[in-house]
C-alpha cells in the first residue's frame, strides 16, 4: 500500500515544491526510528516502520529529478550517485550495529545521522525549474545564483529552462497530456522499463538472501563476515561508479555492470543447478563479484536516469510512475523469492535473473542515449528529433549529433 504513495508525491511536489517537499518527508525520519526502537508495543513498532516506508517512497520520488535540476551536467554524474554511496554506507554500517549491539540500541543509532541531514536539507535552494511553472522568475535566478556563485552569470540557463519550462506543466492533467506525445512518452517507458527489470534482475533478494543462499552451497562461514565481505564490495564499486560516470559515460557503466551480474549469476546458478562437485566458495565469489558489478553501474546508474532521462514537461509525473513500478516490483519479487527459491530451485531462479540484467544490457544498447555532458534541454531534443534507421526510432543514435556540453558554460 505504502508503493502507492509515490504518484501522490509526484502531485504534492508540483504543488509545494520538491526542495520543501523533501525537507518536509527528512525531518521526522528520526523520530520514526526512535519509536521503532523504544515504542512501548508492537503496534507501535509496525506504525514507526510504516512511516519510515512512508518518507522512504517521498524520497525516492523527488530525490533524483531534484538532485537533476539543481547540478550543472558535468558533475550531474557525481551528485545522482552520491545517495546510493550513503546508502551502501547505511547498509553496511547496520550490519556493524546489528553485530555489535542490541537490536533496540542499533536502531536507535541509525536514527543520529537524519537530525544533521534534515538541517543540512534547509541549505538546499528550490529547483529552478519548479520556480520557472510556479512564474516565479526573479527566486528560479537566485537558485541559480546560490548554486554557480554570485559573479556568474546565469541569464543563457535561466533562458534555457524557461524554453522547456511553461507553467501549465504544474498541473498533473497537463502533464498526463503531454505524456500522450511519443517524445514524452518513450523517455518515461524507458525509465519505468529499466527500474523495473533492475529489480527483476535480483539485486535485493541477493542482498537480502546471501547468507542463505551461501549456505545452501554448502559454505561455512559466519553470516557477520559474509554480509561485511559483500557491503564493502558493493560500497566500493559505487565509490568508483561516482568518480567515473561523468567522465566514462552512463551507457558504459551500465552495460558493464550488467553483463558482470549476468555473469556471476550464470556462474552461481549453473554451479548450484548441476549440484557440481568443485570448490563450495564459488557461490561467496559470485555473490561478491555480483555486489561489484551491482555498485558499478546497475544499482546507482538506474537512478541516474530518473533524473536525466525524463523530460520536463512530465518529469514528476514520469519519476512517480517510475518510482511506484520499483517499488511494486521490488516487493512482489521480495514476497515471492523464497517460494521461487523452494520450487524452481535458487540456481535456476539465479538464471533468471542473469536473463534480467541480460535484458537491460540490451536496452540501454539500442534504445537509451547517453546523458553524461548533456543538458536536461539536450536530452529532451534527442527524443523530439530521433534519427530514423530502416523505420524504427534510434534515439540512442540522436545523441552523437548533440555536442556535449562545454566548460565554459557550465562552470559553477
Amino acid at each position: 500500500m505504502i508503493t502507492l504513495l509515490s504518484p501522490l508525491a509526484g502531485i504534492l511536489a508540483e504543488h509545494i515544491g520538491p526542495r520543501r517537499l523533501l525537507v518536509t518527508a527528512m525531518f521526522p525520519v528520526a523520530g520514526f526510528w526512535l519509536l521503532k526502537a523504544y515504542g512501548p508495543s508492537l503496534w507501535l513498532l509496525y506504525l514507526g516502520r510504516a512511516l519510515l516506508g512512508i518518507s522512504a517512497t517521498v524520497v525516492y520520488t523527488v530525490l533524483h529529478p531534484l538532485i537533476a535540476e539543481l547540478c550543472p551536467a558535468r558533475i550531474r554524474g557525481l551528485a545522482l550517485v552520491l545517495p546510493e554511496i550513503f546508502g551502501c554506507v547505511g547498509m553496511l554500517l547496520s550490519y556493524l550495529l546489528a553485530y555489535f549491539l542490541s537490536w533496540e540500541a542499533a536502531t536507535a543509532v541509525s536514527a543520529a545521522p537524519f537530525v544533521p541531514l534534515s538541517f543540512m536539507l534547509l541549505l538546499v535552494p528550490e529547483s529552478p525549474y519548479w520556480l520557472v511553472r510556479k512564474k516565479k522568475i526573479d527566486a528560479a535566478e537566485k537558485s541559480l545564483r546560490f548554486l554557480w556563485g554570485r559573479d556568474v552569470n546565469v541569464d543563457r540557463e535561466l533562458e534555457a529552462i524557461r524554453s522547456t519550462t511553461v507553467p501549465e506543466q504544474s498541473e498533473v492533467k497537463n502533464q498526463i497530456k503531454e505524456l500522450r506525445k511519443r517524445h514524452n512518452a518513450l523517455p518515461v517507458v524507458m525509465t519505468i522499463s529499466l527500474l523495473i527489470l533492475r529489480e527483476l534482475a535480483g539485486g535485493v533478494p541477493i542482498f537480502n538472501y546471501s547468507v542463505y543462499m551461501i549456505r545452501d552451497a554448502g559454505v561455512q562461514l559466519d553470516a557477520f563476515f559474509c554480509t561485511v565481505f559483500i557491503g564493502v564490495a558493493r560500497l566500493a564499486s559505487t565509490c568508483v561508479s561516482a568518480c567515473i560516470s561523468d567522465v566514462v559515460g552512463r551507457r558504459p557503466l551500465l552495460v558493464a555492470s550488467t553483463l558482470v551480474c549476468a555473469v556471476s549469476e550464470g556462474v552461481a546458478g549453473t554451479f548450484l543447478s548441476l549440484e557440481a562437485e568443485g570448490p563450495t566458495w564459488v557461490p561467496l565469489a559470485s555473490v561478491i563479484v555480483f555486489a561489484i558489478g551491482y555498485g558499478l553501474g546497475l544499482g546507482p546508474i538506474s537512478w541516474v536516469y530518473i533524473g536525466e532521462l525524463l523530460p520536463t514537461p512530465v518529469r514528476s509525473l514520469g519519476a512517480a510512475m517510475a518510482t511506484f513500478g520499483n517499488l511494486l516490483s521490488n516487493f512482489v519479487l521480495s514476497l515471492v523469492f523464497l517460494k521461487m527459491a523452494t520450487s524452481l530451485g535458487l540456481g535456476f531462479t539465479l538464471l533468471l535473473f542473469g536473463g534480467a540484467n541480460l535484458t537491460i544490457a540490451l536496452l540501454v544498447l539500442f534504445l537509451i542515449p547517453e546523458t553524461a555532458g548533456r543538458t536536461l534541454q539536450d536530452m529532451e531534443k534527442a527524443f523530439m528529433h530521433n534519427r530514423t534507421q530502416h523505420g524504427q526510432e534510434n534515439p540512442a543514435l540522436e545523441m552523437d549529433i548533440i555536442p556535449p556540453v562545454s566548460d565554459s558554460h557550465r562552470t559553477l
